[in-house]
């Protein structure tokens, strides 16, 4: 598996019409997770979405963007990208702030012969996990 890892600094009072921008070359097939994580400060005011071209494919769906304050956001994917190697946009802005923020985006890709089984044994631990949380409630 290959973690991207971006840093992109959004400056104070960036609009939405001009926003930041950084690309990140992608190597593999298939995205399997993703996460941005927003540091203190930022108070649900620096707004962030990655494209391919123009279309947005995090977060779905179109319109809407991942925000917050001191939190990461994140969740597991299975998006098996255009072509490879596939560049992708991450885009921000910070409309009507005093400070620059520098938020971070993580994610994953595996290639799609591995992709479809990571996804899914995730998946079916989560679900064990799950399980065995409501019965240990229970007892």
């Amino acid at each position: 598996m290959t973690l991207y890892i971006i840093d992109l600094t959004v400056p104070a009072n960036t609009s939405q019409t001009q926003p930041v921008e950084q690309t990140i070359k992608i190597e593999e097939e298939v995205v399997v997770s993703v996460s941005c994580f927003f540091p203190a400060g930022c108070r649900g005011l620096v707004y962030t979405a990655v494209y391919y071209g123009e279309e947005q494919i995090f977060p779905r769906p179109h319109g809407k963007y991942l925000r917050g304050d001191n939190e990461t956001i994140g969740w597991q994917e299975y998006y098996e990208l255009p072509e490879v190697p596939c560049i992708l946009t991450i885009r921000a802005w910070s409309p009507g702030t005093s400070y620059d923020h520098t938020i971070t985006w993580r994610i994953n890709a595996l290639p799609r012969k591995y992709a479809f089984w990571w996804v899914n044994i995730y998946r079916l631990l989560s679900f064990i996990s799950r399980v065995f949380t409501v019965f240990g409630r229970r007892g």
